[in-house]
């Protein structure tokens, strides 16, 4: 008899704890993909050095899009939100509701999504605590009816990616985890349900669309794209409820033990205040109205969450994947998106905050790049007949711990940390020039050495697409070789560096016009600038009047030379190489005005180039960081006494004013804004360096200079 009650007992033990313990069904869940890249918020704690809060946050759809932790270039979550039921209706918050964005501060943002039936409305504000890394969601509810549950949702990607990761229940709580990287997801009202599942199969989207309520009440859900769904211990009666979502990230998620506080009111406030004495520590330029300083102060807020902590000086293109919800995963395969460091965006940020005041962001943005650049054995590029050994060099992009990401030569992001230099150079003492200079000499001369050598043709110019000569490419190269002999006068170098660039703009028959100025075109009177040459082969000539054919990346097209306008040439002018009021610079700015702009609501925009396919659709779009430059090429042109100042201010005002407009609701400038409506793309946003342009132009304006010319 007691043999038989043991057996009794322990299949009654076997059963129940296999309905504490169960497991979800549809491993490993549907293939992951990432989040929107249209935010309205990005953020972190401000630290002005070390790393106790090493955590960053998205903000889009009225909701929590990608955090990143511990390193900026590490995503930990696709996404988090609310469905919302009350047994007959299903609503979910990022597709089925209307988001309004407010802008509380430079670095406070609330949204607030209402259902678009009048029964309920969500309210988000997020932030990270200053001494640890926690996120927190501070949350206002407001039920216009009862019966109304709402049921949270979260769907993490530890470690970069949406496979094999794991959660479970615990202790009111989800645990997710990959490896020794975890998170924590509690709520301080507590939840009154709890399950776990794999995505697209028994998460609680696919429980609560069909049920229109909870009934999965899984506990795990090992190795898989997986989802946390917790109902919030609320009355599901009319009323206000405030609560906080609270997440917890740990490289030893076992070991974590930090616990819900009841002070999160605080904590926001430290979070404003730290951020407002900080870019209150900087200059603002002169003269602005309220809403060109506030998206001024927004800028500088995005330029500086853009900066990794561990790794100071990395400084990321974007916390985004362009269009990130299109982007699925495969296994083992990393994507890096655009929260990657690039020598040339790095560059334009430094330079944004140099300008600012901010000369710390600017010396550690060089030491990242002295960190990175090419070494005597880091190889070659073999692009036959050029055979181009790296060294002096910097990679096209890599990862904050500098290993690299793409592999492409692009002959601007050699001559960028030359500038960097050399601008921060002037902001310092004749003591820490000295310093700097011992610092970073070695780094100079190898990448000065390297343009010397192999320039000025590059395998990619600044859009990373083509080959060839490019006016773009061309004139940073080239005012860095003039910066060089400054840096090392009455040195071989320094001598050999002024005598090529020199020859390399204006030895007669064979110049940077010659190489890229065509006479035949297809354009006006047939003359202007291409943006590029010798784009057929790598061997090709560089004939602007050749009729060869370009590819055009993204697409399947060759297109021949002369067809294609584009920017570059400017840089000829913001560089410093030619004066704005070079009548083949001018002319070539009236076919671009002409042909590749776009007046839309908000403002003018420009394309990249003719035939752009970097886009939706395969088109590419108007881009805000290009209307910069055309606002301090008005401001060359008044350098150049081409313009009175009046002058200058009607070209200016409207793409300043067009900036405000280009911004969204959140103060974010996007890489691409539409033509219809001057409203961002799916592409990226923010991405730093628009705000790094609008930030520039608001410097040269102020100084009545381009910031950027330094060779003047």
């Amino acid at each position: 008899m007691k043999i038989m009650i043991s057996i009794i007992f322990c299949a009654f033990l076997s059963v129940f704890q296999s309905a504490l313990a169960k497991e979800a069904f549809g491993r490993p869940g549907i293939t992951p993909n990432w989040a929107t890249a249209r935010n309205v918020q990005v953020g972190t704690s401000f630290e002005a050095e070390g790393a106790k809060s090493p955590l960053w946050f998205t903000n889009a759809d009225g909701a929590l899009t990608e955090v990143f932790f511990p390193t900026i270039d590490t995503g930990q979550i696709k996404d988090a939100q609310f469905l919302v039921s009350d047994g007959n209706f299903f609503v979910e918050e990022k597709k089925e509701t209307d988001h309004k964005v407010e802008v509380l501060s430079s670095s406070i943002v609330k949204l607030i999504n209402k259902d678009k039936k009048g029964r309920f409305e969500i309210s988000h504000t997020f932030f990270t605590l200053e001494n640890s890394p926690i996120l927190v969601d501070e949350i206002e509810v407001k039920s216009f009816k009862d019966g109304i549950r709402y049921y949270h949702l979260t769907n993490p990607h530890i470690n970069n990616t949406g496979y094999k990761d794991s959660a479970f229940t615990r202790e009111g709580a989800f645990l997710v985890k990959q490896g020794s990287t975890g998170l924590k997801i509690q709520s301080t009202v507590g939840f009154k349900q709890m399950s776990v599942g794999f995505v697209g199969k028994s998460d609680g989207w696919q429980d609560i669309s069909k049920n229109k309520k909870m009934t999965y009440n899984f506990t795990s859900a090992r190795d898989g794209n997986i989802a946390t769904t917790g109902e919030i211990n609320i009355p599901a009666k009319k009323g206000t409820y405030k609560f906080y979502i609270v997440y917890t990230f740990s490289e030893n998620i076992e070991q974590s033990s930090d616990k819900l506080k009841n002070a999160y009111e605080v904590e926001k406030k430290k979070y404003e205040t730290s951020w407002e004495k900080y870019i209150s520590s900087l200059k603002t330029p002169k003269g602005l109205s309220d809403r060109e300083l506030l998206l001024y102060k927004r800028s500088i807020y995005t330029l500086k969450v853009h900066e990794d902590k561990r790794v100071r000086g990395a400084l990321i293109a974007s916390l985004s994947i362009p269009w990130g919800e299109q982007q699925t995963e495969q296994p083992g395969n990393k994507i890096g998106g655009y929260h990657l460091i690039w020598p040339r965006d790095h560059y334009h940020v430094a330079i944004a905050m140099l300008h600012s005041g901010d000369h710390v962001t600017a010396m550690n943005a060089l030491r990242f790049l002295k960190k990175i650049q090419y070494k005597k054995h880091s190889g070659a590029w073999d692009l036959g007949p050029r055979y181009i050994l790296k060294e002096g060099a910097f990679p096209q992009n890599t990862w904050v711990s500098g290993e690299e990401y793409w592999g492409g030569l692009q002959l601007d992001q050699v001559g960028y940390p030359i500038h960097l230099f050399y601008q921060t150079f002037l902001k310092v003492s004749p003591k820490q020039r000295i310093e700097m200079l011992n610092e970073f000499g070695d780094m100079l001369k190898k990448a000065l050495s390297f343009i010397l050598k192999y320039g000025p043709w590059t395998q990619q110019e600044r859009w990373e697409e083509n080959f060839g000569i490019s006016p773009s490419s061309f004139s940073v190269a080239t005012s860095a070789l003039y910066l060089g002999s400054r840096l090392f006068p009455g040195t071989k170098l320094g001598e050999k560096s002024r005598n090529t660039a020199n020859q390399w703009l204006y030895t007669p028959g064979d110049n940077i016009d010659t190489w890229t100025f065509t006479t035949n075109g297809r354009y006006g009177d047939g003359q202007y600038y291409l943006r590029i040459a010798g784009g057929s082969s790598f061997g090709a000539t560089w004939n602007p009047n050749d009729r060869s054919e370009t590819h055009i990346a993204n697409s399947s097209r060759r297109v021949e030379q002369s067809l294609i306008l584009d920017q570059g040439f400017m840089k000829l002018a913001l560089m410093g190489l030619k004066p704005a009021n070079d009548w083949k610079i001018q002319k070539t700015k009236s076919l671009v005005d002409k042909h590749i702009s776009v007046v839309t609501p908000k403002g003018r925009g420009w394309y990249r180039y003719s035939f752009d396919a970097y886009g939706e659709e395969g088109k590419g779009r108007l881009w805000p960081l290009l209307s910069g430059e055309h606002g301090r090429m008005a401001i060359e042109q008044f350098f150049d006494k081409t313009l009175s100042w009046q002058e200058t201010l009607k070209k200016t005002r409207p793409i300043v004013d067009s900036y405000l407009g280009f911004a969204n609701d959140g103060l974010m400038i996007p890489e691409q804004v539409f033509e219809s409506n001057g409203v961002g793309t799916g592409a990226a946003t923010p991405l730093a360096w628009s705000h790094a342009e609008y930030v520039k132009l608001l410097w040269s304006l102020d100084k009545k200079k381009n910031v950027e010319n330094v060779i003047e």
